[in-house]
């Protein structure tokens, strides 16, 4: 029986490593970095940004160990780092990090690191580069109660551009997650304007042309709102998660149809009748939605 006994101790000390899931694409593959030596991020924003999606991995406890070093943060670096070198990867960004001992629900205690990352090939230029050195962006949301100006768009679009602007915006939502029931909870949605890929002509550039900006915040807004009321009236209230990500990219997909019939419809502000038509109906529901809410471009 001895021999027996010895296979099974050693197995218990081989399986030591992080349990590893992994979801990467089968598409081309990015260009090759020579170099690999792959940013890693915590929970960054790339909207916007000229990124490619490699794949995803998951780090999770290990079914059995017996040494809390194979599955440390220092460990799931490493293997984080050798799987985006395989995808020519050049940023990873942690969406889940769980440090060891740590409280996170609905994921239970554990002794290990455990964490979700994604991998990306990045196109570092003039936009990209700043907002990756700082890890941080530059942005509006409507709880700010800000009015937006030409001031906010950070770039500046060549004359010879064939559209005077071009304004970024998206849907952000948060909500509360349920120890208990296991469900998300208490959504809230609101539109966020990036400035830091915003662009505009200097020509383009008066008072009088603000009021495209301002139905495009109230827009984005509006579409927010009925994202909110949608998620918030499912009974019972979502509980899986892909299927919450799949109704807020619908959203966002509807919103970006929106912005598309706005610009062709009021031809960026030539059409005086239908840029008219699209502000008493974006204003009529969004007052409608948010109980006489103040809109933050009103002075």
């Amino acid at each position: 029986m001895r021999k027996p006994l010895l296979l099974v101790s050693v197995a218990l000390l081989t399986a030591c490593s992080h349990k590893i899931s992994t979801n990467f694409q089968s598409a081309a593959p990015a260009p090759a970095d020579t170099t690999c030596n792959p940013e890693i991020r915590k929970k960054s924003d790339l909207f916007g940004l000229d990124a490619q999606y490699l794949g995803s991995i998951t780090l999770d406890e290990p079914v059995v160990y017996m040494r809390r070093k194979v599955c440390s943060e220092e460990a799931a670096m490493d293997i984080l780092k050798t799987n985006a070198c395989n995808l020519n990867a050049n940023l990873i960004n942690i969406t889940l990090e769980i440090k060891p001992g740590e409280d996170a629900p609905p994921y239970p205690r554990s002794a290990c690191y455990r964490c979700i990352a994604n991998y990306y090939y990045v196109e570092i230029n003039e936009t990209s580069k700043p907002i990756l050195k700082e890890d941080a962006r530059k942005t509006i949301s409507w709880e700010d109660k800000t009015k937006i100006t030409w001031d906010n768009f950070m770039i500046e679009l060549p004359e010879s551009s064939e559209v005077p602007y071009e304004f970024i915006s998206r849907i952000f939502v948060s909500w509360k997650w349920s120890h208990w029931t296991g469900v998300c909870k208490n959504y809230k949605a609101q539109a966020v304007f990036y400035s830091d890929i915003s662009k505009v002509k200097k020509s383009f550039k008066t008072t009088e042309n603000e009021k495209h900006i301002k139905l495009l915040f109230s827009l984005t807004q509006l579409y927010a709102k009925r994202l909110e009321n949608n998620l918030n009236s499912w009974k019972p209230i979502i509980g899986n998660r892909k299927k919450l990500f799949r109704i807020i990219n619908w959203y966002h997909m509807d919103l970006e149809n929106a912005k598309t019939r706005f610009y062709e419809e009021a031809e960026y502000g030539e059409n005086e009748a239908a840029l008219k038509k699209w502000e008493d109906e974006i204003n009529t529901e969004l007052e409608q939605l948010t109980n006489g809410e103040k809109d933050p471009n009103e002075k």
